[in-house]
């Protein structure tokens, strides 16, 4: 009986820990993204994290604000605040963790709207939510956030690196 209770308060913790960021408390992202499934989540959140592995967090506020996803934060009355929180924030981590928050939340979005992988035909209710919320906004010249995290950039090429480098020798000029 004991192990049922711990595993529905650890599938809580997970589903909880996969939209809203550790640090936050009590930010009610997740409640106005309740429809977008779990797995779902965690899998945006996995990607989101693995790209910035790769290339650093510190290209993340950009890539927020210069893709369309700006025009849903400043839309959405639940990520407005985060988003201004997180640029206040004081110490990176904090900021990190709320910009991976507004970024996994979007990514699902646009995954749900989009149909990709099937998510939309699989959660056709989820998809009529985030169809819903994004159909409000601008679509001149969409810049899906999905898109940036899926065909990254193909980043530096070593040989410019290389030619950065010091010199062995240390010569001045």
């Amino acid at each position: 009986m004991a192990s049922v209770a711990h595993s529905r308060v650890e599938a809580a913790v997970t589903e909880t820990a996969a939209i809203r960021p550790a640090g936050d408390n009590g930010a009610a992202v997740s409640s106005a993204f309740a429809f977008v499934p779990r797995e779902l989540a965690v899998k945006c959140r996995k990607l989101i994290e693995s790209y910035h592995a790769i290339y650093g967090y510190v290209g993340l506020p950009d890539m927020l604000w210069l893709s369309d996803a700006r025009d849903i934060v400043e839309c959405h009355r639940d990520l407005t605040p985060i988003f201004k929180k997180a640029s206040k924030s004081r110490t990176a981590k904090r900021a990190n963790d709320s910009f991976l928050q507004i970024a996994t939340s979007i990514v699902a979005l646009e995954v749900l709207a989009r149909d990709f992988s099937g998510w939309g035909k699989r959660f056709p209710a989820a998809k009529r939510e985030a169809e819903k919320i994004l159909d409000g906004l601008p679509q001149l010249r969409r810049t899906w956030l999905m898109d940036l995290y899926l065909f990254p950039p193909l980043g530096v090429r070593r040989e410019f690196g290389d030619a950065l480098t010091p010199s062995a020798t240390g010569t001045q000029i």
